[in-house]
């Protein structure tokens, strides 16, 4: 691939109608098998990236090989908010660059647009985002979405203030604190 070169890898629009139709219709405490959707995925067992698209930028490092990905991306979500929500007049949630996994997406070049991150939608238990993110040298520029459990973007105790609901929390925060944002492409082979 050159460096004015796109890889698309996967349909974003293909991969929500997939997710929508294993998750959307009844709800399971049960992890789907992630690679079972048929797209290639980076499976992490209770959380999934799907890539979406790769564009390389100069050799260089210059910065005019970033931003490549941005009309896709404009595109995926223009068409998630008509078909899922997610505009300003029904907006599913706000990720917080800030704070949490949306810290930790900052954190490995996740592009924000204005103050609010909007695309984000849940589907039952999990939460959807999708990330546009460009490495620290400007030279490898992604498109994915990350399906990852709604606690680890939108928390709401069930009894709050009981030691039950503060180990929870804790739980929570540990196994998204962990939880690994970066990905490459291509992807490696399975072992065995």
């Amino acid at each position: 691939m050159t460096d004015q070169e796109q890889e698309h890898i996967s349909a974003g629009l293909a991969i929500m109608r997939e997710l929508e139709r294993v998750l959307g219709h009844r709800y399971s405490e049960k992890t789907p098998q992630w690679a079972d959707l048929g797209f290639p995925v980076i499976d992490r067992g209770p959380y999934a990236i799907f890539p979406l698209a790769v564009a390389h930028g100069q050799e260089d490092g210059g910065s005019a090989g970033a931003g490549r990905l941005s009309g896709m991306r404009s595109s995926i979500e223009r068409h998630c908010v008509h078909l899922y929500g997610g505009d300003f007049f029904h907006a599913e949630m706000d990720l917080d660059p800030d704070e949490g996994y949306g810290r930790k997406l900052i954190a490995a070049g996740a592009v924000v647009n204005g103050a609010r991150w909007e695309c984000l939608w849940s589907i039952q238990r999990f939460a959807v985002v999708l990330a546009h993110s460009v490495d620290q040298e400007r030279a490898r520029e992604t498109l994915a979405l990350h399906i990852v459990p709604l606690d680890w973007v939108r928390y709401r105790p069930v009894n709050s203030g009981t030691k039950r609901e503060a180990s929870r929390h804790r739980r929570i925060l540990r196994e998204r604190d962990a939880a690994d944002v970066v990905w490459a492409w291509p992807l490696p082979m399975p072992d065995g």
